[in-house]
């Protein structure tokens, strides 16, 4: 990638992170995160790990949970907007917004 790619890169990063801390609070999304778990510091772990990096699996066993399990949650966090998916050559990651 080149320079010029990593500061749009970066700089789309910043906006979406920006914009996201308008439609939400911290205390939404943590809201959002922990709803109906029974590890909810465990979700918040895991969702703080989405940095763009890691895979489903990983931040599943972040949170001591199988991907299976993980999977439809990250999609309903994708939907309500707390997170969005990075496509890379190895695969898909998972960006949060802002850091809860």
């Amino acid at each position: 990638m080149s320079d010029d790619s990593r500061k749009i890169v970066k700089q789309n990063e910043i906006i979406i992170s920006l914009l996201g801390r308008i439609a939400f609070t911290p205390d939404k999304v943590k809201g959002i995160v922990t709803a109906n778990k029974q590890n909810p510091e465990n979700y918040i772990k895991g969702y703080n790990s989405c940095n763009g990096e890691r895979t489903l699996s990983e931040i599943a066993a972040i949170i001591g949970v199988k991907p299976g399990t993980l999977s439809p949650i990250l999609s309903d966090w994708e939907e309500i907007g707390i997170i969005y998916e990075v496509e890379k050559p190895k695969g898909k990651f998972y960006k949060r917004l802002f850091p809860i």
